[in-house]
């Protein structure tokens, strides 16, 4: 159980699944029915080390243990995850989970089916479940934040590709002009890019919250609409590469309204080119619960 992770417990009849997600900062853990509910919410401080992890997880099990039993555990991890081997690999801010034998540690420590997930593609799977594409079956995720991922799925399977890489959308060179990596939709179309520009612009240190504040700005509109394009170039480039039914919009910048319909806007003059259709944009539902409820079903369909 670590980096986002989920259980299966049946308990009055319905079958459960307990969810954990870590992130830099805190240890998150949940108990998920199988339709989906989240029915609890504890975070620890997340462990610094494996052993630590181990022995935190000990804790977690055993504390939601007692109030249901389970049928297996399963977790949503950072990192190129191969989800057949159980081992982790590429990097992240937890470097201890790489490059071991992730799943098999736990499968012997408490004799259960472990599953491990990416969590970008837990928090996709999260939303064709329950979430903002549960009507289609095939879409994409594109996530805003320090920088830009996200994931494909088609008919409940993510694209993961032979080096783990799929949906790293954030390493797609937009602008060719720049020296690599700075010309990439994670360089120049990320939230933080967004905030780093601005503070730039008007000479004093700004926030994600800030920058929308003070969106009246002439100087701060210039950025916002150079953000939505960059955004709109990234998402028009990839509904023509996988061409998905619909195309959702995550992180804490998605939950702004005037993001999406800025980035809508510039994608409706992209289209309006060729003559063609119009790209189905949403935003995301589930937020930050979204690898909890994802490394759920991941569980679930891995059975």
């Amino acid at each position: 159980m670590c980096h986002n992770i989920p259980c299966h417990p049946p308990h009055k009849g319905v079958e459960q699944h307990a969810t954990l997600f870590s992130h830099r900062y805190r240890f998150k853990y949940r108990v998920v029915r199988s339709d989906g509910t989240l029915l609890s919410n504890k975070h620890v401080p997340t462990p610094a080390t494996w052993d630590s992890l181990l022995e935190q997880v000990d804790v977690i099990f055993n504390e939601t243990t007692a109030e249901a039993r389970f049928d297996g555990i399963g977790f949503s991890a950072p990192g190129a995850v191969d989800s057949t081997t159980g081992v982790i690999h590429g990097i992240s801010a937890l470097p201890y989970i790489h490059d071991r034998p992730f799943l098999q540690a736990f499968k012997e420590r408490y004799d259960l089916p472990v599953t491990v997930l990416n969590d970008a593609n837990a928090a996709a799977l999260a939303e064709g479940w329950t979430g903002a594409a549960a009507s289609v079956t095939s879409y994409a995720t594109v996530v805003i934040g320090t920088g830009v991922g996200g994931a494909f799925v088609d008919h409940d399977q993510v694209m993961i590709g032979s080096h783990f890489h799929g949906g790293e959308f954030g390493y797609w060179i937009l602008d060719p002009s720049l020296p690599h990596p700075d010309g990439t939709w994670s360089k120049i179309g990320a939230t933080a890019a967004l905030v780093h520009r601005c503070s730039e612009q008007l000479g004093r240190p700004l926030t994600g919250k800030d920058v929308f504040a003070l969106q009246s700005d002439p100087i701060i509109q210039v950025e916002l609409e150079r953000f939505y394009r960059w955004n709109a170039i990234g998402i028009y480039n990839l509904q023509f590469g996988l061409d998905p039914e619909r195309i959702l919009i995550g992180g804490g910048i998605s939950r702004r309204p005037e993001v999406r319909d800025g980035i809508k806007r510039h994608l409706d003059a992209l289209c309006d080119a060729f003559g063609t259709f119009r790209i189905d944009v949403e935003t995301c539902a589930h937020f930050n619960e979204a690898n909890l409820i994802g490394a759920a079903r991941f569980h679930m369909l891995a059975k």
